[in-house]
């Protein structure tokens, strides 16, 4: 049955035929997509025709490491264990080789094939993995119930300390042991200066393994602030709602994961302005269990519950700030909210596409946000090889507004943006406008202000006609009595998208995380956190077709 399948495996390879990078990393994407959503039977079919050296892409390696590890969660750790040790033999250099060889190992072990294990785990050198290493061991070995097996692994394996006290605690807790075996404990317990073994267990023997990295049930905490104390009825009836729509789309998030298999909690903590409000909690241990925190909104508690999420490993999410300052090196920070820079890259990534000139004339409004808008914007073209025709601030006078050939760029506040459109129209310019979303007031603006020259960035952008968002808003009326928003689905997608990729644990998280963009089931556009820094890299911009606002890029 096991030759059968491998012969299946490259008989697909061979018949699927070459395909060009930018197919194959469509394919890869789609094909990560259904592994984030447990979806393995169809992950593997996806990646099978993926996995050819002949390819030469640098995608090939992960759609390997993918394939191995979605035949390992549907059943067939025999499969896996033959792609494994394909990408080894194939990209023994690629840069994501120990997490491959530490998640191999671990699949060994849980069939005990201690040697192939062992051989690997030793293949790892780089420091970062030892304590994954030493739990790994320290699961697995003393596990080991024949004297035998362990003296056969030791003597292979000699600088290993976990097999050598495994053997001496398996001699001293016999009551008949030969000449020989108390020679070889009192030598092994002489030069690993082991102590107190028949009343002590080591430390690192409670440690637990790979596969128990696990995370059983992922636990957010949300800092935001509730102001719970201003009534004495529901969350939902305090001045700052929109904390409270973020926390219930995250509850309406935890019933969609559960038929998923994820378990997921999520917990409010009313954080304010001060430090206090965050030391409150921190004292009562509470943010301990915690996996995910989602805050604080602001800075002073930022501070002490960044430095507790680094010290803890605490994955921190911030689902409405776009500042780039709030992301530290080296630690697990995100924004769910796309930076001005990253929107400006997307912006000059569309109208280049369009082919249109390299000039751009800048017009921005009074507000402090418009302005380094702006900037970061004039940076990005200039950066490009743009010329900056005009950089002029815009406050809703009928000033004369140049015709450009290249595009304007337009970031004012909500009230401005439909008469900058008007100004344009009265002039008769018609040239290539991109218009923040923030420059509009949505509850106000009629549609027909949008022609076909005009773009928007959107990075809350919604498309109220996709299916996953009608079920949304339908389940959500039925279970709260009200009508959903849009800090609902911030919180839903966060907590869907956060879960899915922690999972399997916060090792395999960094690879989840890295694989590129994520958009199939989610309210928004989705979510890609590939690179750095770790903001979310998609950037929907949408057009006004004559009936309806459509993305027409990401």
């Amino acid at each position: 049955m096991k030759k059968g399948l491998i012969i299946l495996f490259f008989t697909v390879l061979k018949a699927s035929g070459q395909i060009d990078d930018q197919t194959y990393l469509v394919e890869y994407k789609k094909a990560v997509q259904l592994f984030a959503n447990s979806q393995y039977e169809e992950a593997s079919q996806k990646l099978a025709p993926l996995c050819s050296n002949s390819y030469s892409n640098p995608i090939v390696p992960y759609s390997y490491f993918y394939s191995a590890l979605s035949s390992r969660n549907r059943g067939n750790n025999y499969q896996s264990r033959v792609i494994f040790r394909q990408l080894f033999e194939n990209f023994n250099d690629w840069d994501k080789i120990n997490e491959a060889r530490i998640n191999y190992a671990d699949l060994n072990f849980s069939e005990n094939y201690f040697e192939e294990a062992l051989k690997n785990i030793e293949l790892i050198n780089d420091p970062a993995f030892n304590d994954l290493k030493n739990r790994m061991l320290n699961h697995y070995i003393p596990k080991i119930q024949s004297i035998s097996n362990l003296k056969d692994l030791y003597f292979k394996f000699p600088t290993q300390q976990i097999i050598a006290l495994s053997i001496v605690k398996y001699i001293q807790s016999n009551r008949y042991n030969s000449k020989d075996d108390l020679e070889l404990s009192d030598m092994l317990t002489n030069r690993f200066k082991f102590k107190d073994i028949n009343n002590k267990e080591s430390k690192s023997s409670k440690k637990v393994a790979l596969n128990e990295d696990k995370i059983e049930t992922i636990n957010f905490a949300v800092l935001l602030p509730f102001n719970i104390s201003e009534t004495k009825s529901e969350i939902g009836k305090t001045s700052n709602r929109y904390s409270y729509d973020i926390f219930m789309g995250m509850k309406m998030a935890v019933n969609k994961l559960a038929l998923e298999g994820i378990k997921t909690n999520v917990y409010a903590f009313d954080i304010q302005k001060s430090k206090t409000d965050f030391l409150k909690f921190e004292k009562t241990g509470e943010l301990n269990k915690m996996d995910v925190f989602v805050g604080p909104l602001y800075s002073e508690p930022n501070v002490l519950a960044n430095d507790f999420a680094h010290s803890n490993k605490i994955i921190q999410v911030h689902p409405l700030s776009n500042n780039l300052e709030l992301l530290k090196k080296d630690r697990q920070i995100f924004l769910v909210q796309p930076s001005y820079t990253q929107q400006a890259k997307k912006s000059l990534e569309f109208t280049q596409k369009k082919q249109l000139d390299k000039t751009v004339s800048i017009y921005f409004g009074t507000g402090k946000k418009d302005s380094l808008f702006a900037i970061s914007y004039q940076e990005e073209a200039i950066k490009l090889g743009y010329k900056i025709s005009i950089l002029k601030k815009f406050t809703g006078a009928n000033i004369k507004i140049a015709p450009e050939k290249g595009h304007i760029f337009l970031v004012v506040d909500m009230n401005l943006g439909t008469k900058f459109l008007q100004n344009l129209e009265r002039n008769k310019i018609f040239s290539q406008v991109m218009c923040t979303a923030t420059s509009f007031n949505w509850e106000n603006v009629t549609k027909s202000s949008f022609k076909q020259n005009v773009a928007i960035i959107y990075p809350e952008y919604v498309n109220e006609s996709k299916a996953s968002v009608e079920e949304f808003k339908k389940n959500y009326t039925l279970t709260m009595n009200a009508s959903s928003s849009y800090y609902n689905y911030v919180g839903y997608d966060m907590v869907l998208y956060f879960s899915r990729m922690l999972k399997d644990g916060k090792d395999i998280f960094k690879l989840n995380i890295e694989s590129g963009p994520y958009t199939d089931d989610y309210l928004q556009s989705g979510f890609d956190f590939s690179g750095r820094p770790n903001e979310n890299k998609i950037v929907p911009i949408v057009t006004f077709n004559g009936e309806n606002f459509e993305e027409v890029f990401r």
